[in-house]
């Protein structure tokens, strides 16, 4: 098989999934107006409390209305940035759900396959190219969306109504994360739709199982970087940290929570940590400067199961279709 013919079989890919592949294009664009509408929001918002000359927690009773109209600007501007962050938490399950339905599984349940397969195109040729076309739009797409969100987040409303780097809504919304979820989404999705063989089934199992994987890589994502312990009296962490436990050292070295004391005692956690023999406070946290080896690490992990998805997907080709 030569470069050209490979070249083809993408062709094709893209020829018979246009249709998606345009309404994938307007979403993107959509998604795109929708983020710089938040910062264009934010930033208009901003220009008019200073035209009437009045600025944030003014004392002054006739800026009352202008500074109402800023915090309400300011907080429409954060909501569309959620709306955002929303499609970006999803993006990874639909782009499985896709590749898994109506890219493989359709093809493998109504036997249009069979016309590539007898046009000089392997099975695996096949499979490549069904592969590579999705991964290499998601490449370009995802990176761009992620590059604009963390633009508009990043000098947009975030000072006003902040929303932090840890959260996990922000988290996989920007930076390489993005990328390797929606990578591990067409992974998945790609040797889930060859196993199910049903478009329907291939697409929810997809989707759940996506999330299901994601869920869990949520879950542990805390423990992804060697977290940094603060111990001291009256512990204040500087800048924007994510903090994880607090509570208090006793003299053996064990851990008192502040939330186990906080619901036993809530109206005076301290003492109760005290009373139990807490003697040193601590507090674990994330600080800002784990933000990159946190992305790099679940990157990492993101991507050797979409290698790993992709290796099964063609083990499973190669023993039904030899």
């Amino acid at each position: 098989m030569t470069a050209l013919a490979l070249r083809g079989s993408q062709w094709v890919t893209l020829r018979q999934h246009r249709r998606a592949l345009w309404w994938a294009l307007a979403l993107t664009a959509v998604a795109m107006a929708v983020m710089a509408s938040s910062r264009w929001w934010s930033d208009a918002a901003e220009a008019a409390l200073r035209e009437a000359g009045c600025a944030v927690n003014s004392t002054d009773r006739s800026c009352f209305q202008a500074e109402r109209d800023y915090a309400d600007g300011q907080w429409f501007a954060r909501n569309l940035l959620g709306y955002t962050s929303i499609g970006m938490l999803v993006l990874p399950g639909v782009l499985g759900a896709f590749v898994a339905g109506p890219m493989l599984a359709r093809e493998l349940e109504s036997g249009t396959y069979r016309l590539a397969w007898t046009q000089s195109v392997s099975p695996a040729r096949w499979l490549a190219a069904k592969i590579t076309v999705p991964a290499v739009l998601s490449l370009v797409v995802v990176t761009l969306l992620s590059l604009v969100f963390y633009w508009s987040w990043s000098t947009g409303p975030a000072n006003d109504y902040p929303t932090y780097w840890y959260e996990p809504m922000m988290f996989v919304s920007y930076g390489i994360v993005p990328v390797a979820h929606a990578l591990l989404g067409l992974g998945l999705g790609t040797v889930i739709g060859l196993l199910a063989r049903r478009t329907v089934v291939a697409m929810g199992v997809a989707a759940l199982v996506t999330g299901a994987v994601l869920a869990v890589l949520a879950r542990l994502r805390a423990d992804l970087w060697p977290i940094q312990t603060l111990t001291g009296h009256g512990i204040s962490p500087r800048g924007v940290v994510w903090q994880l436990d607090r509570g208090m050292l006793t003299a053996s070295g064990d851990r008192l929570l502040w939330d186990d004391c906080f619901a036993a005692q809530p109206d005076n956690a301290r003492q109760c940590m005290t009373d139990r023999g807490g003697v040193l406070e601590f507090v674990d946290i994330h600080p800002a400067s784990h933000y990159w080896p946190l992305q790099l690490v679940e990157s990492a992990v993101c991507l050797a199961l979409a290698a790993l998805a992709a290796f099964a997907a063609f083990r499973v080709l190669r023993a039904r279709h030899p």
